[in-house]
């Protein structure tokens, strides 16, 4: 070690044992062995000082008045002490219920097993102190050559950086006169790609809006297919009322129920009587909502306003719990409570399909729109005794939920009223809701609602008159209209109708006062229980009765997966078309045609045994 003066050579000496300055001019591999040897002697000595007791100690129990010895507490730990502490304890007054535990040693006295366990450990530390000191010794001097290692390898570094720096510097020069040339060509280059990228999105715009142009055109082209000059400008008109409902410019909400304020003197004989019932046009595009009390004639007024529809392309789902198929002809009818909400999750599931396809799409709202036109995909639902929905409707249980850990949403009827009233317009999925009130408490029971409903459904109360002679209710033909959006009610008159319309056909309208038809099938059910009592209805017929497409194709998926029994809520979500999943509604339509075909019976409630061939 270099010292700074003779002083402190002295001091450093003076401070250091003869024993460390041995080991100091030992050399490194000699100084291993010492601290290896001295911490052996640490580990050894600590290990014998672990084990055994140094002291004696005297076990006892506890004579209780049963005669019984208890010689371990609550936790199961034996009652000991030292002899030393027994004596005193006997001195002082042992009570007699104290005696020696006979199980343990003589007399219930141990030996101590390691009398010597305070030196081993005393050997111990001497041990782990002196391997301490050592290395400590070693870590002192390895931090002084530290520095001078340190020292020699920065002194390496500087060299080899400025030999580096002086080679670098006599070619400098060169390499800087090759950037520029090479950043000039570089230049130039990434100009005239510029220029030719610029042309090529110009072009590219171009093409994509010739072609939007051409698509628009075939698209218009096949929807007014057939069509005269005459319909082709009643449907242009169409159009453009249900893609601008809402007011604009000078245009008066009045104004867009009843054209007379628009007419004057002589110009109104020109307004066909039909004209005052135009507000209907309106509840074709829009989610509306038709209240009214007892007799207030809701139901003849939907139904007049789903023919509006059925005329304007929809396709019309009508959701009556207690509807029959007799007075809804030319619509698909879902009755039932179970399959009503069967059909809800499938339309909440439809909605965000179509959200889905259409942010993937590539589209504007508008091309989206006409597209689903173009598809057939309008869809008109009408909710008919919708103020019973929230007393009779739970949420259906998925196909692969456990029973015992399904838990329906209490919210499931508001869930889907929000759903259609604010999602439904954009994807043409358009409610019709049919209630005895406009309260929210009402409708779906979703409380804090109203500034939703005043703002997304168009609604049309029905006013009853009470008759003087029968004081019932009965409908007075007058009403009130208020618009999405607007606060203000608008008086209207209702259509004036002498039946109720119960046929939607567009070819064959039929009125509520012809009797209803009957189909092949039901004639067949009636002579087999009228009249061929003990046979078959098939036993009549000379060939059997053919079913439709999709029919057999869910009775070749019964049999192929080798069904027997086959329940319409086991099977219903893996029977699928070219990717495409079923109602259990439209299924079961296809297992009325298997049944009546004779290839299966009916065993339980959407459940039927298929007959081996």
């Amino acid at each position: 070690m270099n010292y700074l003066s003779e002083k402190h050579k002295q001091l450093s000496e003076s401070q250091q044992s003869g024993l460390m300055k041995w080991f100091g001019q030992l050399p490194m591999d000699k100084k291993a062995v010492a601290i290896g040897l001295s911490l052996t002697v640490g580990i050894s000595s600590a290990a014998m000082a672990w084990k055994g007791e140094s002291s004696d100690r005297i076990y006892f129990c506890v004579r209780t008045p049963q005669k019984k010895l208890v010689c371990q507490d609550q936790n199961n730990r034996p009652f000991r002490m030292t002899p030393f502490y027994w004596e005193q304890w006997q001195l002082e007054g042992m009570p007699r219920q104290i005696v020696r535990n006979p199980a343990m040693g003589v007399n219930g006295l141990v030996k101590a097993t390691n009398p010597y366990k305070p030196l081993w450990a005393f050997g111990g530390f001497l041990g782990f102190a002196l391997a301490g000191w050592m290395l400590r010794h070693c870590q002192h001097e390895e931090k002084q050559k530290a520095v001078f290692e340190d020292i020699a390898q920065k002194r390496d570094a500087a060299k080899a950086e400025m030999a580096a720096r002086s080679e670098l510097l006599e070619s400098y020069r060169d390499v800087a006169i090759a950037e520029v040339q090479l950043q000039a060509d570089l230049d130039l280059i990434a100009n005239d790609r510029t220029v030719d990228i610029t042309k090529a999105e110009i072009y590219a715009h171009t093409e994509i809006e010739v072609t939007q142009m051409e698509a628009t055109d075939a698209i218009f082209e096949a929807q007014t297919a057939g069509m005269t000059e005459q319909q082709k400008a009643e449907y242009i008109k169409q159009l453009r009322e249900m893609k601008t409902p809402y007011l604009q410019g000078s245009q008066t909400l009045q104004g867009t129920i009843d054209p007379n304020d628009k007419v004057t003197g002589a110009d109104s004989q020109a307004i066909a009587p039909s004209d005052k019932y135009r507000w209907i046009n309106n509840t074709i595009g829009y989610p509306t909502l038709i209240f009214g009390g007892m007799g207030a004639g809701k139901s003849w007024t939907t139904r007049e306003i789903i023919w509006k529809k059925v005329q304007a392309g929809w396709n019309i789902v009508a959701l009556d719990p207690h509807g029959t198929q007799v007075e809804w002809r030319g619509v698909r009818l879902i009755t039932g409570y179970k399959e009503i909400a069967l059909f809800m999750q499938w339309y909440m599931n439809e909605m965000r399909q179509r959200y889905e396809d259409y942010r993937k799409s590539g589209m504007t709202e508008e091309q989206w729109t006409e597209n689903l036109r173009a598809s057939g995909k309008m869809l008109s639902v009408i909710c008919e005794e919708f103020t019973t929905w929230t007393d009779n409707i739970i949420e259906p249980m998925p196909n692969d939920c456990d029973l015992d850990k399904w838990k329906p949403d209490p919210d499931f009827i508001g869930k889907w009223f929000r759903c259609a009233m604010t999602e439904s317009r954009k994807q043409l999925m358009i409610p019709l809701f049919v209630a005895h009130d406009r309260t929210m408490e009402i409708l779906a029971k979703a409380k804090g609602l109203s500034k939703l409903r005043d703002a997304a459904l168009l609604e049309v109360e029905l006013i009853a008159t009470i008759d003087p002679i029968t004081t019932e209710a009965k409908a007075s033909g007058r009403g009130r209209i208020k618009l999405p959006g607007h606060g203000q009610w608008i008086d209207i008159e209702l259509p004036k109708l002498d039946q109720k319309r119960i046929d939607f056909r567009l070819d064959r309208p039929v009125t509520s006062n012809e009797p209803p038809t009957i189909d092949k099938a039901t004639l067949e059910r009636i002579y087999e229980l009228e009249f061929n009592l003990g046979n078959k209805a098939g036993d009549t017929q000379d060939e059997p009765k053919k079913i439709s497409l999709m029919a057999q194709k869910l009775y070749e998926y019964l049999t192929r997966t080798e069904r027997i029994e086959a329940d319409v809520r086991e099977f219903k979500g893996n029977f699928k078309v070219n990717g495409e999943r079923f109602t259990v509604e439209q299924i079961k339509g296809w297992m009325y045609e298997i049944v009546g075909a004779g290839k299966a019976d009916w065993i339980a409630e959407g459940v039927i045994k298929l007959n081996q061939i």
